[in-house]
């Protein structure tokens, strides 16, 4: 289980950017993410967020913005979810009227066996269009582990599968 649980205090904006840092580290987040979503919310990703209702609006004491572990369990399950590539309108959705309870099952769902951390491993893929309505998906660390004529053989045989390529008589026999 992550320390969440044990946040008793009031946190400042600042703290509370600070904290979430913190266990986006130890639940291994923090640079798993694609470069549309930043792994650490900052003030102003905080403030965005409680605009659009996906964080609760923080306590306001003397002028100063605090906010409580349910707001720092919100933040941590938003950051998830978004690792997994999911729209903020998707993780509003999933998130709305959660409990403090529901929101450390998302957040605690980042972790297997006990102490051991999961990263979260993103896949890139490069998508080359090589002519209209013909699209190549290459995954970014892949290579091929053959020759050059063996890749051309494999391409035109599953355009022959597809029926799109017609066959020759040598690949008939």
């Amino acid at each position: 289980m992550i320390e969440v649980i044990q946040l008793e205090k009031k946190l400042t904006l600042e703290e509370l950017s600070s904290e979430v840092e913190r266990l986006l580290v130890e639940i291994g987040v923090v640079g798993a993410q694609d470069r549309r979503v930043s792994s650490v919310p900052d003030s102003r990703t905080i403030r965005y967020y409680t605009t659009l209702g996906i964080l609760d609006r923080p306590t306001v004491e003397s002028r100063q913005a605090f906010y409580n572990r349910r707001h720092l369990l919100q933040l941590l399950a938003i950051k998830l979810l978004q690792s997994f590539s999911l729209p903020l309108s998707e993780i509003q959705a999933r998130l709305y009227g959660k409990s403090n309870k529901e929101l450390e099952a998302i957040v605690n769902t980042a972790r297997t066996n006990g102490e051991k951390e999961t990263p979260i491993k993103v896949l890139v893929w490069h998508e080359v269009t090589i002519e209209p309505g013909l699209k190549l998906m290459v995954e970014q660390d892949w290579s091929p582990n053959f020759d050059l004529e063996t890749l051309q053989q494999r391409i035109r045989a599953a355009l022959i599968a597809l029926g799109k390529y017609p066959e020759t008589k040598e690949q008939k026999r």
